[in-house]
């Protein structure tokens, strides 16, 4: 099937999607990522994640995913409300009626779309086993990347407990905001009711489900990541696609074992997948990404599409810090397209761009104006080229599914307005930042000199 043909089955099916309403999306019924080391929950990665009381789990294991609070945003969708926390998506629906939203994408997608029916009938208050599962264990994890969170990563909370918040009004990291909320991870010692929820629903789950993934923290830094790849190889379930997420700079003992299992879960008919979030080159990926070594990513990544036969999915969250680099960023991406794609129709190296909203201050929109216009028409101009088949011969290209997600990208950062508080906010952050962490922002990105 060829890329334009795909778009137009993905043009039907939002048609369909459209007409059960204007603001239902099965995601909120299929797809949940539960955060375990807290009890926090939520179904697609963009709406803030909810807190599941607990004894809603403790009554009713299946509660990780059928909250009452997730089951409340169900009743507005199929009722043609917009569930505030969606925001994403409507911004991108506002923007201009024919570009894909997420809510499109996520609907029409093989592990949704043949119970699109079923759902779309399905009374709202029903409990539901998902497609789509993804479980974050722990919030273990090696690196403290700078838009990122105390309760993902055990490195920003060693941070914050040592050094204090942030001087910022908002993502300030303040440990007595998570504690009250219920955001605080759990210790690995503590007994946790939600890990304890999770193995009585997952054998329950399990033969049903048409993706399973693990994220974290850096999820092959938990025992549980290991423990539940173990459980799946043990009970054979049907076949179904099996994502791991991975920043892939952990001790090459891990990248090994990782290695290991997904040529056994390959062998066993599973179609496993490695997930990896970047969205700069060198310099500018290590500060972004504090803790990357970018060298040791790539060596990394190589390996693992060397040594396996599986997709390594590029995840970005395009901000202020990665903007300027995009360019360099895409050229990376069609290297290792040149390197490991043997034809178009599989694509092994696909790419997701997402822009971030939180915190605010390290959004795009705080750039000033002309200097957004400039740089969403460099974009543009350099990823079409890509488009036209630049590197035909070495099956390197932009796909047209990707091309809409650059411009809707593109169009956001255009018609994004500035916050002065958010703003502020940017330099007291980096300030701290780099003192923090002995990093140098004005060295690393020249290019802003005289812009921020």
């Amino acid at each position: 099937m060829s890329n334009e043909q795909r778009i137009q089955i993905l043009r039907n099916k939002r048609d369909i999607i459209n007409s059960v309403s204007p603001s239902f999306c099965t995601a909120k019924w299929l797809q949940t990522t539960l955060y375990l080391q807290n009890g926090y929950n939520h179904s697609c990665h963009h709406p803030s994640p909810h807190k599941i009381p607990e004894a809603e789990v403790k009554e009713n294991p299946s509660a990780l995913h059928n909250s009452n609070y997730k089951k409340l945003q169900r009743s507005k969708m199929v009722n043609g409300n917009r569930p505030s926390e969606c925001q994403y998506c409507w911004n991108i629906e506002d923007l201009d009626t024919d570009y894909f939203s997420d809510r499109h994408y996520k609907t029409s997608d093989d592990w949704a779309w043949d119970r699109f029916e079923e759902i779309s009938n399905l009374d709202p208050a029903v409990d539901v086993v998902p497609s789509y599962l993804e479980v974050s264990f722990s919030n273990a994890c090696n690196f403290k990347c700078s838009y990122c969170s105390s309760e993902i990563s055990s490195k920003w909370l060693e941070e914050i407990n040592q050094c204090g918040p942030y001087p910022t009004t908002q993502g300030n990291h303040n440990l007595i905001w998570l504690k009250d909320t219920g955001r605080y991870p759990y210790k690995h010692s503590d007994d946790n009711p939600y890990i304890t929820a999770f193995w009585k629903w997952f054998p329950e789950v399990l033969p049903r489900l048409k993706v399973f993934r693990i994220t974290g923290g850096e999820p092959l830094m938990s025992k549980d990541t290991w423990k539940v790849l173990d459980y799946i190889i043990e009970q054979k379930p049907p076949s179904m696609q099996i994502a791991i997420n991975s920043n892939l700079c952990v001790d090459s003992k891990l990248i090994n074992k990782l290695i290991e299992k997904i040529n056994e879960l390959s062998n066993l008919g599973h179609t496993v997948q490695i997930f990896t979030s970047i969205e700069s080159t060198g310099n500018k990926a290590e500060y972004s990404r504090y803790g990357m070594d970018y060298d040791l990513w790539c060596k990394n990544l190589d390996r693992v599409l060397t040594e396996t036969s599986v997709t390594v999915g590029i995840m970005t969250t395009i901000n202020v810090l990665s903007i300027s680099d995009f360019n360099n960023f895409i050229d990376l991406i069609m290297e290792y397209r040149v390197k490991y794609n043997n034809d178009f129709a599989y694509n092994r190296i696909p790419l997701s761009i997402n822009y971030l909203k939180w915190p605010p201050y390290l959004n795009v929109s705080i750039l000033p104006a002309e200097y957004k216009l400039k740089i969403s028409n460099d974009i543009l101009t350099h990823c079409e080229q890509w488009l036209k088949y630049y590197r035909k011969e070495k099956f390197a290209r932009i796909y047209l599914e990707e091309w809409d997600q650059i411009k809707r990208l593109c169009d956001y950062i255009v018609t994004s307005t500035c916050n002065e508080i958010d703003k502020n906010d940017f330099y007291k952050f980096i300030d701290e930042y780099d003192q923090r962490r002995n990093t140098n922002f004005r060295e690393v990105f020249p290019e802003y000199t005289g812009i921020l």
